[in-house]
């Protein structure tokens, strides 16, 4: 979604920009920003090439088949398929990229490159295409920067036989493009030691969003209301946020106090998030929490009118964390751990408090002045919004990676 929002807004300044979706297709709350194109490393195709040679050799017509759109949002859908064994091996293969049995879809990312023409500039969603991306650099001539996107908590939850091959592969692929783009200065300069890179090929260029849509309310809502809108899952810290609004229910401080819950959920998830409700539900609370799964974008909007303050608890240090984006742009306050980039975020908006350590006395330490004081509460979300409206919309971010990346690069040539 980022990265559509990002290319729509070069498009409207006049730059030629093409989407190519990778593994499966993308899943967009906007029109897409390029049409409709072939899907590369379709997740099937690439499954079935790692497991079995045979399928390495199949002709084009049957490749295409497994990358119809259908059938891949058919898998997507299906949660838990791959074992972590296949997991860490499916991701060495696709680091290997030429060299591994993946070569042939390698191949199908060139050959479409050398039909439709080389663009000035390659920038892959992901520094974990280096693999195909130094290829492309190669075969093309063209410069090649990846995007930093919170890679290592994918890396370290593989399992350790091949964990530290996995960022071997991937050090010595990154090393080999003409730079990383990092959503925040904490995980640029984190992801530069991990990798063992010069910090100085690492370039900062925020996330950002759409705003359209995103118009705060002036008031604090008549019902006071903490938020989450995140996937739904224990990474993100839930079932922190649950604990913390039971202990503030139980102040008495607060009788109207609601739970606004909203996010991503798999099939994997929803134990979880049925501990969660239960959990709830036994404390007496049924009618003053709510939970709902996958989103709309006119959802989303319309359930951050409903909040006062806004929280997800990350149990990792996150990369940047677009949620927190969301909320500020709709006017509601953030109460985030103080860990990963968040702490950046905080500082430069202006629109929240950061608490440690995470856990959820703390965090509903944290919650109870803001919820005590909704008018100045309210004020803080608005400054925050105010700060994302210049700082973090991708119509200026648009305009700022072409002054920070693609002029230099015209200058060299």
């Amino acid at each position: 979604m980022r990265d559509n929002s990002l290319a729509r807004y070069l498009m409207e300044d006049g730059h030629e920009v093409t989407m190519l979706p990778t593994y499966l297709p993308h899943f967009l709350d906007e029109q897409s920003a390029s049409g409709d194109q072939p899907i590369f490393f379709g997740g099937i195709n690439v499954y079935l090439q790692h497991k079995f040679a045979l399928f390495r050799h199949t002709p084009e017509w049957l490749d295409k088949a497994f990358d119809s759109k259908w059938l891949l949002r058919k898998a997507a859908a299906r949660s838990g398929m791959t074992s972590s064994k296949d997991l860490g091996e499916i991701t060495l293969s696709t680091f290997r990229g030429e060299d591994g049995p993946l070569a042939k879809e390698v191949r199908k990312v060139l050959d479409w490159f050398k039909n439709h023409g080389s663009p000035d500039v390659l920038f892959l969603s992901t520094v974990m295409l280096a693999g195909i991306g130094k290829v492309l650099k190669r075969e093309l001539g063209i410069p090649v920067f990846g995007f930093l996107q919170g890679e290592d908590s994918f890396l370290d939850s593989l399992l350790p036989e091949y964990r530290k091959e996995a960022w071997k592969l991937l050090s010595d692929d990154v090393a080999q493009l003409d730079g990383c783009i990092a959503p925040s200065r904490y995980f640029g300069d984190f992801m530069a030691d991990r990798l063992g890179l010069d910090k100085q090929i690492v370039r900062h260029h925020p996330n950002g969003i759409t705003l359209e849509g995103f118009e705060p309310e002036k008031a604090p809502p008549a019902i006071p209301a903490i938020g989450y809108l995140a996937r739904l899952c224990p990474l993100k810290g839930l079932d922190i946020l649950v604990d913390a609004f039971l202990l503030l229910k139980g102040t008495d401080k607060f009788p109207d106090l609601r739970l606004e819950v909203a996010g991503g959920m798999t099939a994997e998830d929803e134990p979880f998030v049925d501990e969660q409700r239960r959990k709830l539900t036994q404390a007496g609370l049924q009618e003053y929490f709510s939970i709902t799964p996958n989103v709309s974008r006119k959802e989303k909007l319309d359930f951050l009118h409903k909040l006062s303050v806004f929280s997800v608890p990350a149990r990792y240090p996150e990369a940047f964390g677009l949620y927190v984006i969301e909320a500020l742009a709709g006017g509601v306050p953030v109460v985030l751990p103080g860990s990963g980039a968040f702490p950046e975020l905080v500082e430069q908006t202006q629109g929240g408090c950061i608490y440690q350590p995470n856990e959820p006395e703390a965090l509903a330490e944290a919650l109870e002045p803001l919820l005590e004081n909704p008018e100045q509460t309210k004020a803080m979300g608005l400054a925050g919004h105010d700060s994302v409206s210049r700082d973090f919309s991708n119509e200026q971010l648009a305009k700022r990676l072409v002054d920070n990346v693609l002029s230099p690069l015209k200058r060299h040539t």
